[in-house]
């Protein structure tokens, strides 16, 4: 069993994490665990992380594992031209699970066909990122009580976004509207929209966040990937098309939350971080308990 998408996740299981989620989050700092005692997880790396990589391997040393990982992928057998599938033979006869995170869309699948160990998918290209909305959907709750009734917008890189990607295929479990705001040329991909569509999620798209801001419960800000831009001066153009400051915060709900996938760049402006509704610190944070969820599922522990 492995998680490489969204779809990966039904509405049972999604929230059978959440509850052990909150489980865990209750116990962090305050209780060693022993539930992957004895169990490796390998953290494969294709691209550059802090939090990911970080949060996975806190995730499995909080639940009494063990991590292996190569500090550089670039160094890996796949410089000698080793196949992803080959290099899922291979770490699956070290580790009990691995995690991993590559540049291009679909190389998480590729590794998982050679693997005898639930693989978890950290990132592929601008894919996906199922952990993420894991914990995403756990910080909702968390700090709003529900997930159904929310007005939720995603705004900015909805095209390459792969934590967008994930979101709006879960969000269809819920009783939600969703605003999906970006410029025309970062618009969410079709087969996203298709998804949303089939499972009579509402949503409509639009280009200008200010038509909207005052009504979401859940503004999720994601930045422009430079790293999927072919042209600098395009991405240049688009880079700060929108930026949340302190204005716009004033427009927004006094308990509406701000979410943020991170790394943000020009996205939002350091003087928001002291508004008690950017709460996208936390939400790195929860990564933890949320990912020691995952890990646990998988194993079957």
């Amino acid at each position: 069993m492995h998680l490489l998408s969204a779809k990966d996740l039904n509405k049972e299981v999604l929230f059978q994490l959440i509850d052990r989620a909150k489980y865990f989050d209750k116990q962090l700092g305050k209780k060693v665990h022993k539930i992957a005692e004895g169990k490796i997880l390998a953290t494969l790396f294709y691209e550059p992380s802090t939090r990911t990589r970080l949060s996975f391997e806190t995730s499995m040393l909080r639940l009494g594992g063990t991590v292996i990982s190569t500090p550089d992928m670039s160094n890996s057998s796949a410089k000698k031209g080793e196949t992803l599938k080959d290099t899922g033979r291979i770490v699956s006869g070290f580790a009990d699970i691995i995690a991993m995170r590559h540049y291009e869309g679909g190389a998480v699948l590729k590794l998982s066909e050679g693997s005898t160990v639930p693989v978890i998918n950290a990132g592929d290209g601008s894919n996906e990122h199922p952990t993420q909305v894991v914990l995403d959907i756990f910080t909702i709750i968390k700090e709003k009580g529900t997930m159904d009734g929310l007005k939720i917008a995603l705004v900015g890189d909805l095209k390459f976004g792969r934590t967008v990607h994930s979101m709006l295929q879960i969000l269809c479990y819920f009783d939600v509207e969703v605003y999906l705001v970006s410029p025309d040329s970062l618009k969410m991909p079709k087969v996203f929209i298709e998804i949303a569509k089939k499972n009579k999620l509402k949503f409509i798209e639009l280009t200008n966040l200010s038509d909207i801001i005052s009504e979401v419960d859940v503004l999720y800000q994601t930045r422009v990937q430079q790293e999927r831009f072919a042209s600098v001066q395009e991405y240049e153009s688009l880079k700060d098309k929108y930026v949340i400051d302190k204005k716009v915060m004033s427009k927004a709900k006094k308990d509406m939350i701000l979410m943020h996938p991170l790394p943000r760049i020009v996205e939002i402006t350091e003087d928001v971080d002291l508004d008690s509704r950017a709460i996208y610190f936390k939400q790195a944070k929860n990564g933890i308990p949320a990912r020691m969820a995952v890990i646990e599922y998988l194993l079957n522990l």
